[in-house]
């Protein structure tokens, strides 16, 4: 895997996205943008600072051949959670988080079946609008 995959993976496993990790590794946004489309490669003080902005040693991100970093333990990915991430990967970060959450929410069978179509909600609640306020029912019959 190359660089710009691996510090991709890392952000999604910290929950960063571009501009948090530019933030917290104090390289420019647009540095950070160029090195994770494949543009360009950072030099060695910024390619510390991003492996240590996203808790991975340098080797890992900077060595093609690893494919895990052998500095960090026992904490590596199962097969399941790879999977997983590579699915992100072709995702942007803000909808695979949307669509966790969603399955998070509704829970993963109803989450399964709103996303194949199979069931259409009647009312959507959760959306960011709420739903309109009634009168009290003492209210409606006084009037």
């Amino acid at each position: 895997m190359r660089f710009e995959e691996k510090l991709h993976k890392q952000m999604l496993l910290k929950g960063f996205n571009q501009r948090k990790l530019a933030k917290a590794s104090q390289v420019s946004d647009s540095e950070v943008s160029r090195i994770l489309r494949g543009e360009s490669t950072p030099g060695l003080e910024n390619a510390l600072r991003l492996a240590r902005a996203v808790g991975v040693s340098l080797d890992y991100l900077a060595d093609d051949a690893l494919e895990v970093d052998t500095a960090r333990g026992g904490d590596q990915l199962d097969v399941d959670e790879q999977d997983v991430l590579d699915l992100t990967r072709d995702l942007s970060p803000r909808i695979a988080r949307r669509i966790l959450e969603s399955a998070v929410v509704l829970g993963p069978e109803l989450a399964i079946r709103r996303l194949h179509g199979a069931e259409r909600p009647v009312i959507e609640v959760g959306n960011g609008m709420r739903p309109p306020k009634t009168a009290p029912v003492s209210q409606v019959n006084s009037a």
